[in-house]
């Protein structure tokens, strides 16, 4: 008997579900034995291996901006998962993976290759804001238009979706991760120091605003200085991580606005009355909702737990497969 699986493979975070529901949710992260090609780790354990790794071992991220970067350490990494959630080519398993709409054909099929390498028999890509849209419950497949941006660490995105097809579209290769790396930078050239990644995340959510609103609380983090390799305690202000913020937010409002300006005038009236759904681990950055909804007319929502949204929608299209069959096709091109 076949077994079916759903993967969500993101920038910064990939998800994995069985018929046991959501099985891994960890950091996109694959520690590999360089000396012997062996997977040492992935996810938080790998995570936990960064800076602390003997030379044989190195800790890689093999997609960028949405994209894979590193077509073997994909292959390795979905290899792994499939042994972590007990799926061996045996199992002759069926697979669902979300792609972004950004991808290009020569990625669709790099990615589609990694999973049969692991052991799939077969493999269908559905474009993030699909899997998306069938996550929230929206009619994708009635003549009603339905708004979602999927906004990630490495990319964002947004479609207008009727008909069980992307009517209009638009996307970026920016996204958290592109906050984090601006303050890693900020950080160095305003204090001198370097932080870890971790912390550079927390600075994120906890202080950030996507209406540049501002917090009197300015937290003490451990850095170490550029120059002399010391531990020392930074105080870090709002103002620093809203300028951070500021480029991504700008380019991701300009983009949601130019997709809904696409849009039909039928679909436009949909849009106006259904409103716009965030979903994604940056949709739960402080204000954006809100800014989005000033920024457009429109009224924009977060979905509830938006970084699992995607991998919901891919196992409802496992439960579906048969009658979602031309939703999976258009993203197979």
């Amino acid at each position: 008997m076949a077994t079916d699986v759903a993967i969500d493979i993101g920038t910064a975070t990939t998800r994995l579900a069985t018929g046991r529901g959501i099985v891994f949710n960890e950091p996109t992260l694959v520690a590999i034995d360089t000396s012997s090609g062996q997977v040492v780790d992935l996810g938080h354990g790998a995570l936990d291996l960064i800076g602390r790794t003997p030379r044989h071992v190195a800790v890689f991220r093999p997609l960028a901006q949405g994209t894979t970067v590193d077509f073997d350490v994909t292959a390795r990494l979905v290899a792994a998962l499939f042994e972590r959630a007990g799926v061996s080519k045996l199992s002759r398993a069926r697979v669902v993976m979300s792609v972004p709409t950004l991808a290009t054909p020569i990625e669709r099929r790099a990615l589609r290759q990694a999973a049969m390498q692991a052991g799939a028999k077969e493999v269908s890509l559905m474009e993030a804001p699909m899997a998306a849209a069938i996550g929230l419950g929206l009619p994708v497949q009635d003549p009603v238009g339905s708004a979602v941006a999927v906004l990630g660490a490495g990319a964002s995105e947004a479609a207008l979706i009727s008909l069980g097809g992307i009517v209009t579209s638009g996307s970026r290769r920016v996204g958290g991760a592109d906050v984090e790396s601006t303050l890693a930078t900020l950080l160095r050239l305003r204090h001198g120091v370097v932080v870890s990644p971790r912390t550079l995340e927390e600075l994120k959510i906890s202080m950030g605003s996507a209406r540049l609103r501002t917090i009197t609380q300015v937290p003490i983090v451990a850095a170490r200085t550029v120059e002399r390799g010391v531990i020392v305690d930074v105080a870090v202000d709002a103002g620093l991580v809203n300028e951070a913020l500021s480029d991504v937010v700008q380019s991701t409002v300009k983009l949601i606005q130019e997709c809904l300006a696409d849009a039909p005038p039928d679909l436009s009236q949909d849009i106006s009355q259904q409103g716009l759904t965030l979903v994604g681990g940056h949709a739960q950055l402080a204000d954006f909702a809100e800014l989005l909804s000033l920024s457009t007319g429109i009224d924009v929502r977060v979905a509830d737990d938006p970084a699992t949204v995607i991998i919901r929608g891919l196992e409802l299209c496992l439960e579906e497969m048969s009658s979602l069959h031309s939703l999976l096709r258009t993203a197979d091109r």
